[in-house]
């Protein structure tokens, strides 16, 4: 999913891989015009330990998420929600039952599988206005070392054009079918100009963009809900972004859009559910 409710289906799905239908309801079909890390590499043992692998619906769903907490993953508000890959927008989550979140591994299937107890969906995740996120919280506590999101004093990692480093298990070109390993790049952010120049629909406090104006990297289908990270003075990571949408994958002139957790309006909503997912 990379498109809201009133977006093409098509452009919707772009960071979302579907396998299977969902659930004897609607038949939900792939995306042909997405896919994953596009531009980047295979990421190196030990970079990103928190980056889970998230599948939706009995695994017709893949996404990404990133441990902030320990007993909470967050990933896009798209994945956590069943009519997201409809182009429908709504805060109705999937049952528990139906969500597998591995944690950690290089690979699809390695990570350290944890079960999840509930999956709350931002209130606000409505007719594709934005909000894009969804809090999974874990039945018990990830032994994995957790990324929290980037607060209030930590602003200075996230400015205009300061790189951010963006992974996940999607596909590595647009139409191509999901890594079976975890990618990553770097991509620049974007003012809240340009975002708004290249998406009439672009809402500046639950959004932020990032890329390169010539395209070439960015994120795609599989990478939904994935992390956007940004680097303090020491080196430590923060998420600053959730990936959400775009038009393609990597197209000139049409920047990945993220959700803007490292902002008030989002991250004092996850700050509400999970103290903890939150460094300042």
């Amino acid at each position: 999913m990379r498109r809201s409710a009133r977006r093409s289906i098509l452009s919707y799905m772009r960071k979302t891989t579907l396998a299977l239908a969902v659930a004897g309801a609607l038949t939900l079909l792939p995306a042909p015009g997405a896919s994953a890390i596009v531009g980047g590499t295979a990421a190196p043992a030990g970079a990103y330990t928190s980056v889970a692998e998230v599948t939706f619906g009995g695994g017709s769903f893949l996404c990404t998420g990133t441990l902030i907490a320990p007993n909470y993953v967050l990933t896009a508000g798209h994945c956590g929600s069943p009519t997201g890959a409809t182009g429908v927008s709504t805060p109705i989550a999937w049952p528990a039952a139906t969500i597998n979140v591995r944690i950690g591994g290089l690979t699809r299937g390695s990570g350290e599988r944890v079960a999840v107890s509930s999956a709350t969906v931002h209130p606000n995740y409505l007719l594709g206005a934005g909000y894009d996120i969804t809090l999974l919280k874990l039945a018990a506590n990830s032994t994995k070392t957790p990324t929290p999101i980037a607060g209030s004093a930590l602003r200075n990692i996230w400015d205009v054009d300061d790189l951010q480093k963006i992974a996940g298990f999607g596909a590595t070109k647009e139409g191509g079918s999901a890594s079976n390993t975890l990618q990553h790049a770097q991509v620049p952010i974007n003012s809240d100009v340009v975002c708004g120049n290249a998406y009439s629909d672009f809402d500046l406090k639950s959004m932020v963009c990032a890329g390169y104006p010539q395209g070439g990297t960015d994120t795609c289908q599989g990478d939904s809900g994935g992390p956007m990270f940004g680097t303090t003075t020491a080196g430590a990571l923060r998420v600053t972004g959730a990936t959400s949408f775009g038009e393609g994958c990597a197209r000139p002139g049409k920047p990945g859009v993220y959700a803007r957790v490292a902002d008030s309006t989002l991250r004092e909503w996850i700050r509400s559910k999970a103290p903890a997912a939150i460094d300042g």
